[in-house]
Order: structure tokens, then sequence, then C-alpha cells
């Protein structure tokens, strides 16, 4: 029983080794057969089409990867805001919606940060977070850097 899958078939790697095809030549005189010919049948033919199938397999797989690759890529330039609010939560809407919640807010105070505390970023969803500081300032201007969760 054969338990490989069967583009791994043939040199067991799952690439594929091409045919070296052959006229056949025969002698112009003796109509003698000088050289056998490489045979026009299914198991060649075969070859052929499975080699031409495996190369479509990858490079679905492959366009699949440049996607996920160029999504990837497009969610790290990120999105920059400033935010200003006074000592209450604000809630921090999104100019580019993601598609998943798997994003990170970076965030920097502006100006003077004495009696800031931390700065919090949290109830992140799809269009926006929620985000408050700890501290006894009366207000804080926030410089945010979103990054990640790919964008709808």
């Amino acid at each position: 029983m054969n338990v490989l899958p069967e583009y791994l078939e043939g040199n067991r790697t799952g690439s594929y080794t091409p045919e070296q095809w052959l006229d056949e030549v025969k002698d112009k005189n003796s109509d003698e057969i000088i050289q056998e010919g490489t045979p026009m049948d299914a198991e060649h033919f075969n070859h052929m089409e499975q080699g031409i199938h495996n190369n479509s397999l990858m490079l679905a797989l492959l366009l699949e990867n440049v996607k996920h690759t160029q999504q990837s890529v497009e969610s790290v330039d990120g999105e920059e805001l400033e935010v200003t609010f006074n000592n209450s939560v604000k809630t921090v809407a999104l100019a580019n919606m993601r598609s998943t919640l798997d994003y990170r807010v970076i965030t920097e105070v502006q100006g003077n940060p004495v009696n800031v505390g931390d700065v919090v970023v949290y109830d992140k969803q799809v269009n926006g977070f929620k985000i408050a500081f700890t501290g006894s300032a009366k207000s804080v201007t926030v410089r945010c850097f979103v990054q990640g969760g790919g964008t709808v």
C-alpha cells in the first residue's frame, strides 16, 4: 500500500523531473532505426499533465502567500492618531477598520508627562478602542500608532 501523496511519487521530493524526449532517427538509405524515439503514450503524456497540475497547485499556493504577505505589510504601515482627553475615558475611532482584533496600539505622551501615570488601551474593537490614563493630570495628548490586525 502506497502512503505517499501523489505529488511525492517519482523522485519523492514533490519536484518535477523533466522527461528527456528523443526523436526517432532512421538511416536515410536503409530505413534502419539508429535511435529509438521516446514513445508518445499515456505514461509520458500523463507525466507532463501531472507536472503541469503540480505547478498549478504550487502557483496557487504562492499567490495565497503573496496575498497574505501583502496584507501583513500593509498593516505594518499602521495608522497614526493624536488624541487629547481629560481624566475620563476616551473612545477612539479608527480611520481604517481592522479585519481582526489582533492589532497593537503604541502610545506616546506628547508634551509634559508629569502626573499622567500609565496610558491604558483597552476594549479593542475592529473600528476603535478606548484609552485612559491613570494619573492626576487634567488633560493629556497622546500620539497613538495602530499596527496590525489587517484592514478591511
